[in-house]
């Protein structure tokens, strides 16, 4: 089993931007929140590769970071890039190692103690909205999924499409933990590549 002690960087690691998933354990050492300021103080949370084989919110990470590399962000943007490991392997998870995205309710586990870590630290830069990007299995549209039953949780979906899903369980999602602190949504972008 990986250790699971995440590393926290106030700057882009050196790499990111031209890494492969499969390179992100090599460059990053494991799950990894990077905080990064910005004009704006409110910082956005975006997190990528919960499940390893799910490259997409990564690819559009270093697209933004890329755009930005010389001029300063218009808000700061904390990221959390989460199952290095299984992205190595091209796996959703290791066998034996819990789904990155069912971890963020209540537990003991190290890798809950992880996620309460991520929201604690989250709580204190005032996010101000929170974005889970996956990909799909089949070829299933393009949607968004809130967990809460309010217009700016619908808003912040109508941002990104017009097929937004309301869901209640699993409760231990990222957008589910999130959206106690701030308008939450996990977009579901297709298929891998």
């Amino acid at each position: 089993m990986v250790d699971l002690g995440f590393k926290v960087f106030s700057e882009t690691p050196e790499g990111l931007l031209d890494v492969d998933s499969a390179g992100l354990l090599d460059l990053l050492g494991g799950p990894a929140l990077i905080h990064l300021d910005g004009k704006r103080e409110d910082s956005l949370f975006v997190s990528v590769m919960l499940h390893g084989n799910e490259f997409t919110g990564l690819r559009v990470i270093q697209q933004i970071l890329r755009k930005y590399r010389s001029r300063e962000l218009p808000r700061s943007l904390s990221i959390f890039i989460g199952n290095v490991a299984a992205a190595e392997q091209n796996l959703r998870a290791l066998p034996g190692q819990p789904d990155f995205n069912r971890i963020w309710g209540y537990g003991d586990t190290p890798e809950h103690q992880m996620t309460h870590q991520i929201m604690e630290s989250m709580r204190e830069r005032k996010v101000f909205a929170a974005v889970d990007v996956h990909n799909n299995t089949g070829k299933n549209p393009h949607f968004a999924l809130i967990c809460r039953h309010e217009n700016d949780a619908y808003h912040l979906a109508a941002l990104f499409g017009r097929t937004v899903v309301y869901t209640v369980k699993p409760d231990t999602t990222s957008t589910w933990a999130m959206s106690e602190l701030c308008p939450s949504v996990t977009l579901e972008c297709g298929l891998p590549g």
